[in-house]
C-alpha cells in the first residue's frame, strides 16, 4: 500500500500529515478573507477549532451547546467561506499575486547592482 505520509508534528495525541496542514492552512486563511461575513458564533467556533486547536468537545463546553451543534456551526461556517472562495476567488487571487511578487523579487535578486536598468 506505500508507506504513510510523513508527519509534520503531534497534534493532541494524533499525528498531523502535510496535507492536514495544508487543509487547515487554507482553513485559516478562507477565515481571515471570509469571516466577517459569517455570524459571529460561526466566526468564534471557526476560530476557536483552527486557530486554537480546539476540539469539537471544548468548543461544546465552552459554547454551552452539544458536540452536535458545536460541529454544526463548524461545519456551516466552513462551507459558507468555501462557497464564498469558490464564486469569489479570493484567496486564489492573492496567492497568484504573491506567486508574481515572489518571481519578481526572485529576478530582481539575481540582476547586478547598478547595471543601469529600471525595474
Amino acid at each position: 500500500m506505500g508507506a504513510p505520509p510523513p508527519t509534520l508534528y503531534p497534534v493532541k495525541g494524533m499525528t498531523l500529515t502535510a496535507d492536514l496542514a495544508r487543509s487547515r492552512s487554507h482553513r485559516l486563511q478562507l477565515l481571515d478573507a471570509y469571516g466577517p461575513v459569517l455570524t459571529d458564533r460561526q466566526r468564534e467556533a471557526l476560530r476557536l477549532h483552527l486557530e486554537e486547536d480546539w476540539s469539537v468537545t471544548e468548543l461544546a463546553e465552552s459554547l454551552g451547546v452539544s458536540r452536535a451543534a458545536a460541529h454544526d456551526l463548524i461545519r456551516r461556517g466552513l462551507r459558507r467561506v468555501e462557497e464564498l472562495e469558490s464564486s469569489l476567488g479570493l484567496c486564489g487571487q492573492l496567492a497568484a499575486a504573491e506567486a508574481r511578487v515572489a518571481d519578481l523579487e526572485r529576478r530582481l535578486a539575481g540582476r547586478p547592482a547598478g547595471d543601469g536598468a529600471h525595474v
